[in-house]
C-alpha cells in the first residue's frame, strides 16, 4: 500500500534489508554449492558460513554511496547524480567481488581480487557489465513520469518493477561470474 507523504511505507526499507542480508547471502551461498560441488547445502550453514563475510563487504562497498548520501542532507545540489553515478560504478565493480565473497570465504581479499579480475579481464567482463548495469541506467532514463513526490499506486508499481527487474538481473550475473570464476579465473576444483 502506498505511504503519504508524511509518513513513508516501512516496507519501502524493510523489505530491501531483508532480501540484502538475509536472501541474498543464502540464495548466493545455495548457487554457489551447487556451481562448485554439485550438492545443496543446509541454509543454517550457509547463513552461519557466509553471512558476515558478505555483511562486511556489502558495508565496505556502499559506504562511499552512504557517505554521498548523508552528504546530500547538507549539499543537495549534484548530491543525486554523483549518487546516481557512483552506484552504477560500484554495481560494476562489484561483478566479481561478491562471487569471490562466497568462493573464498575472505573479506578484504575478495574486494581486492574483483576489483582486480574486472579490470583485468575488463574486455572479457564487458556483457556481466552491461548485464549489471541495464535495469539501473533503464530505470535513470525513464525516470518516473509521476514525480518523486508522488505516492500513488502507480508510482510504487513502476518504482518496485525496477527494484525486481535488478533483482534478477544481480543473480543472473552473479551465477555467471561465479561460473567465470571457477572455470576461467580461479581454477577452482578443490573447494572446502
Amino acid at each position: 500500500m502506498p505511504s503519504s507523504p508524511d509518513k513513508p511505507s516501512g516496507f519501502n526499507f524493510v523489505l530491501p534489508m531483508i532480501l540484502l542480508f538475509i536472501v541474498y547471502p543464502l540464495i548466493y551461498g545455495q548457487y554457489t554449492e551447487i556451481i562448485i560441488n554439485n550438492r545443496q547445502m543446509s541454509y543454517v550453514k550457509i547463513f552461519n558460513t557466509h553471512w558476515l563475510n558478505y555483511f562486511v563487504v556489502s558495508i565496505i562497498v556502499a559506504s562511499p554511496i552512504l557517505l554521498v548520501t548523508f552528504l546530500g542532507i547538507f549539499v543537495k545540489e549534484y548530491a543525486i547524480d554523483i549518487r546516481n553515478i557512483l552506484s552504477l560504478s560500484i554495481n560494476a565493480l562489484t561483478i566479481y567481488i561478491i562471487p569471490l565473497v562466497f568462493l573464498l570465504k575472505k573479506r578484504l581479499s575478495s574486494v581486492s581480487l574483483g576489483i582486480k579480475c574486472l579490470l583485468g579481464n575488463f574486455n572479457f567482463s564487458i556483457p556481466l557489465v552491461l548485464v549489471t548495469l541495464f535495469p539501473s541506467v533503464l530505470a535513470l532514463a525513464i525516470q518516473n513520469p509521476s514525480g518523486p513526490s508522488d505516492n500513488s499506486l502507480a508510482t510504487f508499481l513502476f518504482n518496485y518493477s525496477f527494484w525486481l527487474l535488478n533483482i534478477l538481473f544481480d543473480f543472473v550475473v552473479f551465477i555467471a561470474a561465479t561460473l567465470i570464476l571457477k572455470e576461467k579465473l580461479l581454477n577452482i576444483n578443490n573447494y572446502p
